[in-house]
Order: C-alpha cells, then sequence, then structure tokens
C-alpha cells in the first residue's frame, strides 16, 4: 500500500527543484543537468569538503556548488558542461585541442603544459599519448598562450 502523503511529497519535491533551478529560463534542462542540480543542492554545508574540476583538475569548496541556481552552472564548475545535452542553450561555441609538436614536427607525448588566457589558467595537464591537450573550450575568443615544460621523459612521435 502507498502513502499517499509520501507521494504528494515526491511530486511537489520535484516541483519545488525544478523551481529552484531559476537560472534556467523557464525552459527545461537535460538530464545531465537535472541530475547534477538533484545532487548537489541537496548536499548538507560541507565547509571543508573539496569538489574537483575535471578538466582542469584544479579543487574548489564543495559548498560553492550550493550557491548555483541550475544544474549547468554545477556542471559547469565540475568541468562536465561538455556533456549538457540542453535545448536552446548556447554552447561554448569556442572549443580546441591543441597537439603539442617539437620543432621536427614529432607529436610530444607526456609534456606538462598550462594553456593560459593574459595570468588566468583555463587548463593544466600532461599531453596524451597522441600530444594532444585536453580540449579548451570558451564561450567567447580568446587570445590563448601554451606554456609547456619539457621533461626528461617526454617522448617525441
Amino acid at each position: 500500500m502507498v502513502n499517499s502523503s509520501s507521494v504528494f511529497w515526491k511530486i511537489e519535491r520535484g516541483r519545488t527543484e525544478q523551481q529552484k533551478q531559476d537560472g534556467t529560463g523557464g525552459k527545461e534542462e537535460c538530464l545531465l543537468c537535472r541530475v547534477t542540480y538533484s545532487i548537489y543542492s541537496n548536499f548538507p554545508p560541507m565547509p571543508s569538503a573539496m569538489a574537483l574540476n575535471v578538466e582542469t583538475g584544479e579543487f574548489f569548496p564543495q559548498d560553492r556548488l550550493r550557491s548555483y541556481s541550475n544544474g549547468y552552472d554545477m556542471a559547469e564548475a565540475l568541468g562536465y558542461a561538455w556533456a549538457c545535452d540542453c535545448r536552446e542553450r548556447t554552447p561554448k561555441r569556442f572549443d580546441e585541442q591543441f597537439t603539442l609538436r617539437d620543432f621536427a614536427g614529432k607529436r610530444l607525448v607526456g609534456v606538462r603544459y598550462r594553456v593560459r588566457v593574459g595570468s588566468r589558467v583555463l587548463a593544466k595537464g600532461v599531453t596524451d599519448s597522441q600530444g594532444c591537450t585536453q580540449r579548451i573550450s570558451t564561450s567567447d575568443p580568446k587570445q590563448i598562450s601554451i606554456d609547456v615544460a619539457a621533461s626528461q621523459g617526454t617522448q617525441s612521435r
């Protein structure tokens, strides 16, 4: 037997969560954004906890996620907004991945790099087996700099 008050609570809770996502402009969000919001908006305060941005590898305070009004902003802070499939949302239009090469044109594998706009670091990491950086996305064109740190274990292919 189903308790009618629990069914009502679930329906009302779902409506409340959708209404709380006021940053969506009244448009329905994709499953990724809805799930992200439903998870992180209900976390209790955790002043010591840190969250990870998977694109940049940088940690930030977990409680910052609770300050966002929608799942897309949360997914962006966590570094996986590129997977968002919301209708009519303006995607980050400028999206590039770079292949680092030496002066002979050979790909640099396992090289540490940092992508910057001025002094602000957009991304950092190590090139993959093809000499590629992670994908870098911005909403408008940027003049970037890529700093490369050659190491003893660097291989050219």
